[in-house]
């Protein structure tokens, strides 16, 4: 869905709280990040400002979930003795606020959108979660968490470039309010006794913060994902490299459930008696031995290489970039926190970049 306009906004630091507290005068849910017991970090819906924090890393589960939920129901259905069968379709979902989004979350919502609106056939269920929702996005001044690199990613950030309804990005003790589509303005005009016009110098200040950020701080951990799209894409990637990944991987499919980007799913009929079900979507992964099951029951199982080959397609591939502009993945680190086998997706782009053997073949498309 893109951006309508971007209007430009001062916010002092210390008006936070009251910016937070004023989403609640919407009359809409308002999903924020939350601390667990155990401290993890999990996108919830809240119902007073002292729930939200604010002070974290990147979460390990993406706020995405919010819109692409692991498993949500297609539509329950009852046998009647005469006609055709009673279908119930989901409630549409109640409009809610998405506060506190990391640009990779939004440049991951923006492949959504593509993947789910933009492609025919359209997903009715994902639309209307996304016509419901406002993504209120926080710029990153430095990398979230260690395993951070979406600079390597076009779109990733640290600042967002679109895909968001508003956008905060904090300059010394002021934030940047960035105010993109026509539920920004609404955003705006909620906060607008905390806001004043932002002046020119603001906006280069904090696109000089960008790029140092850029330049210095997500330097520790560069995926050069240019590099292996290429070899992916040509596939010039030897079968050694592929058995090398694979000896890592435990076929947990982590990587895949963790990643905002993956669109995965399997559907599966719940029946509940003779007269009453469901049927279920619920996300998949390619890094699974059953994930390709035929509609008649059989695996026709791939050897793990195979899927971790596969997988790296997915990401990798010059399709994602020819199709959406953007590579198949937003740099939030989070297959490098779940991966058991250390085999996050910049070490894959590391040895994918190896140089090509000539003796040595890559596996076959199947």
């Amino acid at each position: 869905m893109p951006n309508i306009r971007v209007a430009s906004y001062m916010m002092d630091k210390g008006s936070l709280q009251a910016a937070m507290e004023k989403l609640f005068e919407l009359g809409q849910r308002v999903i924020a990040p939350t601390r667990a017991p155990k401290g993890d970090i999990f996108f919830r819906e809240v119902s007073d400002v002292s729930q939200i924090v604010t002070d974290f890393g990147n979460s390990l589960v993406s706020p995405v979930e919010h819109l692409r939920p692991p498993k949500e129901v297609y539509f329950r259905y009852e046998l009647t003795e005469e006609g055709p069968p009673e279908v119930s379709p989901p409630p549409a979902p109640e409009p809610f606020v998405l506060f506190h989004l990391r640009p990779c979350d939004v440049a991951a919502v923006e492949c959504l959108d593509h993947f789910f609106i933009e492609r025919q056939p359209v997903d009715v269920l994902y639309q209307q979660r996304r016509q419901a929702a406002t993504l209120i996005a926080m710029a990153c001044v430095e990398p979230a968490a260690e395993t951070c690199f979406c600079p390597c990613c076009e779109g990733g950030g640290p600042v967002a470039a679109s895909g968001y309804d508003v956008q905060l990005t904090l300059v010394d003790e002021k934030y940047l309010v960035e105010v993109a589509t026509d539920k920004g303005e609404r955003i705006r005009a909620l906060w607008e006794d905390l806001l004043e016009t932002a002046p020119a110098e603001l906006i280069t200040q904090r696109d000089e913060q960008a790029e140092y950020a850029v330049r210095e701080l997500f330097s520790s951990l560069q995926a050069n994902m240019a590099a292996a799209v290429r070899r992916v894409s040509a596939e010039t990637v030897t079968r050694e490299t592929w058995e090398a990944i694979a000896e890592h991987c435990y076929s947990c499919g982590g990587c895949s459930f963790m990643c905002p980007v993956c669109t995965c799913f399997d559907v599966n009929d719940v029946k509940f008696d003779d007269n009453t079900g469901m049927r279920v979507r619920q996300m998949d992964s390619c890094r699974l031995f059953g994930y390709p099951r035929e509609a008649a029951g059989a695996i026709r199982g791939f050897e793990t290489p195979y899927r971790a080959r596969m997988y790296a397609f997915h990401k990798l591939g010059y399709d994602h970039v020819l199709e959406r502009g953007r590579y198949g993945c937003v740099g939030c680190g989070r297959c490098i926190m779940t991966c058991l086998g250390h085999m996050g997706m910049p070490t894959i782009c590391k040895l994918a970049r190896r140089p090509p053997v000539a003796a040595d073949k890559a596996p076959q498309k199947s």
